[in-house]
């Protein structure tokens, strides 16, 4: 009867305790800080008028606000939205997410004067022989000036106009107009001469 109390006793001192030890619980994971990755303007300055793109990349956010005007957007690593300034606009970007600091960035879009662009560039004929005289147009927004080479011609701040020229060989003339901001837009015709 000894053995038997004594199997007894092992036994019930091997149920008090466990065969393996419960799993350790991990510790609670600290959240990630928020980081703003990038934050730009594709173009710093506009034209009244004109849209701007905004793009942005954010890691660990759960949510991402633009302003102003306050707008909810995606928590992307990469992605770009539209804006609309009608004035020189500091935007603001906000990330942010349970348990970590919110990460705020700027980017300000001037607002500037109305792009200069080439409406059109026209001429009489882009074959011609020796002698002939070459009929020259040319149309153009917001310029504050246009210049025509080879030939030298200066437009000036006139919005559309012709001239007449006799090239005596095949020439390449370039139409250069020139905006208040200093933005230049270009056109390039050659006339070949027989």
């Amino acid at each position: 009867m000894r053995w038997f109390s004594g199997v007894l006793l092992l036994i019930a001192i091997g149920c008090g305790r466990p065969a393996n030890p419960p799993p350790s619980r991990p510790a609670d994971s600290v959240p990630q800080p928020v980081r703003i990755t990038q934050f730009y303007a594709t173009e710093p300055k506009v034209a009244p008028g004109d849209k701007e793109l905004l793009c942005y990349g954010v890691e660990n956010a759960k949510t991402v606000s633009l302003s102003p005007p306050r707008q909810e957007l995606s928590a992307s690593p990469s992605r770009c939205v539209e804006v609309n300034p009608s004035a020189t606009t500091t935007y603001t970007l906000t990330a942010e997410a349970p348990g970590s600091p919110p990460a705020t960035k700027e980017v300000t879009v001037t607002l500037g004067a109305a792009r200069v662009k080439i409406i059109e560039v026209k001429v009489s004929t882009l074959d011609l022989h020796l002698g002939d005289q070459l009929s020259f147009c040319y149309q153009v927004q917001n310029a504050k000036s246009v210049v025509i080479e080879p030939v030298h011609y200066r437009g000036g701040t006139k919005p559309q106009s012709c001239f007449m020229t006799s090239p005596t060989k095949t020439t390449t003339y370039t139409v250069t107009a020139t905006g208040a901001d200093g933005d230049t837009d270009q056109e390039h015709v050659t006339v070949k001469v027989r």
